[in-house]
């Protein structure tokens, strides 16, 4: 399976900006600063672990 992982990255940070925004969640930062840094098989594997369905990022 191969991963749209710029797509990946742009929600799972986007997710987190609004969690901080819209609920003062600070931890949503810290993770929103990790998921920029992360390469591509962490960021696979943050994903993972948060229950992200990872087929709707699939590249046919």
């Amino acid at each position: 399976m191969i991963i749209d992982v710029d797509k990946l990255r742009e929600d799972m940070r986007n997710e987190d900006l609004a969690a901080f925004f819209g609920g003062g969640f600070g931890g949503a930062l810290v993770e929103a600063i990790d998921i920029e840094r992360a390469s591509d098989e962490e960021l696979v594997d943050m994903a993972l672990k948060q229950g992200i369905d990872l087929r709707k990022y699939e590249i046919e």
